[in-house]
């Protein structure tokens, strides 16, 4: 990158054979150093980065580009500090906490030892926003980045332990900070956006960053996250998103074939290291990619299982885990743990996904002569469900993963026609709702129960007058 007579490169070595101690210490001690050289007859100042890698250190590299949460938090790093730049808490605290000023390099180094692996008890990835923007304007501005750690809100990390080795020597110029198990869970943008801005900011020491390191347990970050976090709100989703089971289900949607990115922390498709090469394996031959945000697979699933009002306007009580009770015909309730559980399995949600996808596409090709579709959506969903819920005679919960599977397959042959008669459905008892002066509107009809268990008692009839030319449950395996 060639800016104000700067210019970084970014070098990467892999080796066949096993680094020894030395050579991986002479490389981390060499990671980054600033020359000067002639492009051209200019003379520019280059920042040149190394990063060398064996086979080991290849297959990690590989498992950080997914960036899928294996559970590892092995984040180790040491951070130097000036003695007049810090504050510890008292030594007989309960949580030990270090507030310090650092060179934002320091920060780099973290991004550029650990990658994304220092985020993973951050409830998001990194986000492509204004916020984004206005961080790296404010490091490429030569005078306000003398002020960076004025105008930003600084970084909140935790950790298992954090020791200052040489405290008590007075004649050291710095002390170091050796921290165990080092995690980022308020800062993530801001960290992102150093990396990302380094060659403006590259050795520079009088570049600063506020960062205030806790040693907690590990749990503890989805808390502190929601405190501290004043750049970017945290949403329903952002609270899940290091739970276990949704770790879990992120491995076994990629582990479908063929395989789908399920996205559980905002920001990860948007800034996925290897960008658009890593992406094709994801392409969809129909357009677009195989790639689902955990909010986008609730609002399917609580669709599909009838509750189409509240897939729309109560998506957030769900993740927050709040019972969600049905304004759809049958008095019944769901909760989060009745879907997100040790049980689930990927297959079982994707069901209910991709059905909700093509309701989309379908919709948006329709939805200028039929106004009413955009409103519908949801309800399409539910009454394809209810349809698929009735055939194979599924009361309640997700359909089991065989039959999830099976129902999958030919897709292509079954969608349209149930798809038809979700739509006839509505369409008829909007227009008995308009011969009989109830009608008000189309947002106030898909949020009325009476309207539910309308749209539910018209399935039936046009079923069985669907019936009379190719049954629309006629393509669905058995």
């Amino acid at each position: 990158m060639l800016s104000d007579n700067k210019c970084s490169l970014n070098l990467v070595w892999v080796t066949s054979g096993t680094l020894t101690a030395s050579a991986r210490t002479h490389i981390k001690e060499n990671y980054s150093r600033k020359i000067t050289a002639d492009i051209h007859g200019t003379s520019v100042e280059l920042i040149v980065t190394l990063q060398c890698l064996d086979l080991f250190d290849l297959c990690q590299e590989h498992d950080a580009l997914q960036d899928v949460d294996d559970g590892s938090y092995n984040c180790d790093h040491t951070f130097y500090i000036d003695p007049k730049s810090y504050h510890r808490t008292a030594a007989e605290a309960e949580y030990p906490t270090l507030s310090m000023t650092i060179s934002v390099n320091q920060i780099i180094d973290v991004f550029a030892r650990h990658r994304f692996n220092v985020f993973r008890a951050n409830p998001r990835g990194p986000l492509g926003n204004k916020i984004n923007s206005q961080i790296k304007r404010t490091l490429e501005d030569p005078i306000n980045r003398k002020r960076f750690h004025l105008l930003n809100n600084g970084i909140t990390a935790i950790c298992d332990s954090w020791n200052i080795v040489n405290e008590d020597q007075v004649d050291r110029n710095d002390k170091e900070v050796d921290v165990r198990g080092l995690q980022i869970i308020n800062g993530c943008q801001t960290t992102f956006t150093l990396w990302n801005a380094r060659t403006a900011v590259a050795n520079d020491p009088s570049v600063l960053v506020n960062v205030k390191l806790i040693e907690c347990p590990r749990n503890f970050a989805l808390t502190i996250a929601e405190t501290t976090n004043i750049q970017a709100a945290l949403r329903a989703e952002d609270r899940i998103s290091n739970e276990e089971v949704q770790s879990r289900l992120q491995r076994e949607f990629l582990s479908l074939t063929p395989p789908w990115f399920y996205e559980i922390k905002r920001g990860e498709w948007g800034k996925m290291l290897g960008g658009q090469r890593e992406k094709e394996r994801y392409q969809d031959p129909e357009g677009g990619y195989r790639k689902l945000t955990s909010k986008e697979v609730s609002q399917a699933v609580i669709a599909f299982a009838g509750f189409p009002g509240e897939a729309k306007d109560k998506i957030r009580d769900f993740l927050n885990k709040v019972p969600l009770s049905s304004i759809a015909p049958h008095e019944s309730k769901l909760n989060y743990e009745d879907v997100y559980n040790d049980s689930v399995i990927a297959v079982q949600l994707l069901l209910p996904a991709v059905t909700q996808r093509k309701v989309w596409k379908q919709v948006a090709t329709e939805k200028e002569s039929n106004e009413f579709l955009e409103y519908a959506r949801f309800s399409i969903v539910w009454l394809i469900g209810q349809m698929l819920r009735d055939h194979y005679g599924i009361r309640e919960g997700l359909f089991p993963a065989d039959q999830s599977a099976t129902i999958l397959v030919p897709i292509e042959k079954w969608f349209i026609p149930l798809y038809n008669t979700a739509v006839i459905t509505i369409q008829d008892t909007l227009e008995r709702a308009r011969d009989n002066d109830e009608f008000v509107g189309y947002r106030e009809f898909f949020r009325t129960p009476s309207s539910y268990r309308r749209i539910h008692s018209n399935l039936r009839n046009s079923l069985r007058l669907a019936e009379n030319y190719e049954s629309p449950l006629a393509n669905l395996p058995a």
